[in-house]
């Protein structure tokens, strides 16, 4: 099981942003994620050298290509495409339509690089076709067909990551807790002790 961390640090200095970043991954993060900023992402993929880097964008390929060519090639690779939640629609002007030309622009600019979907039954679809990763928060869902979609095509199901949103057990390839200021040394000395059921 991995740990990863959903970055929200705001307010507090560049040099202690810089810190935690460095800190989380000596301490096993092995995901960053951040929502829709992919200038924080460069600055990470300079301060890191290990964990994947993971921008949630929105589905407008000619804003997000730029940013991803530059994460990918600051991080020697790292770049991790996120998908946000969409709508399970199927019409050419919906939003999971908007994310499939986004996920499939940004493959044939940047190459195979990983994709994570979020959310719940609206992005089955997605994540069936795109997703190496798929990511949900830790409140029980629907059950969904994920799995039926995956083998109809041939693909593995992804994998699950769980944001954290309160103390219990997980079952899941990654657990993300967020992470919205620096963490003292005991709190980073427990990052990756999962079995403590730790709700930073």
């Amino acid at each position: 099981m991995r740990t990863a961390a959903w970055l929200r640090l705001a307010d507090v200095p560049a040099s202690a942003a810089r810190e935690t970043w460095r800190e989380l991954e000596r301490h096993g993060c092995a995901t960053f994620y951040v929502d829709g900023d992919l200038a924080l992402c460069a600055a990470l993929a300079v301060e890191t050298t290990s964990a994947g880097i993971c921008c949630f964008v929105p589905p407008r390929p000619a804003e997000v290509l730029p940013g991803a060519r530059t994460v990918q090639y600051l991080s020697d690779g790292r770049f991790v495409l996120g998908l946000k939640p969409a709508d399970d629609d199927a019409g050419p002007f919906g939003s999971v339509t908007a994310h499939t030309r986004l996920a499939e622009e940004v493959l044939g600019a940047l190459g195979p690089v990983p994709i994570t979907v979020a959310g719940g039954r609206g992005t089955v679809r997605l994540a069936a076709e795109f997703a190496t990763c798929r990511q949900t928060t830790d409140v029980p869902g629907e059950p969904d067909d994920l799995a039926a979609r995956c083998a109809a095509l041939g693909r593995p199901v992804p994998a699950t990551s769980v944001v954290v949103t309160r103390r219990r057990e997980f079952v899941a390839d990654e657990v993300v807790f967020p992470v919205d200021r620096p963490l003292t040394g005991a709190e980073l000395a427990g990052f990756g002790a999962l079995v403590r059921g730790r709700n930073w």
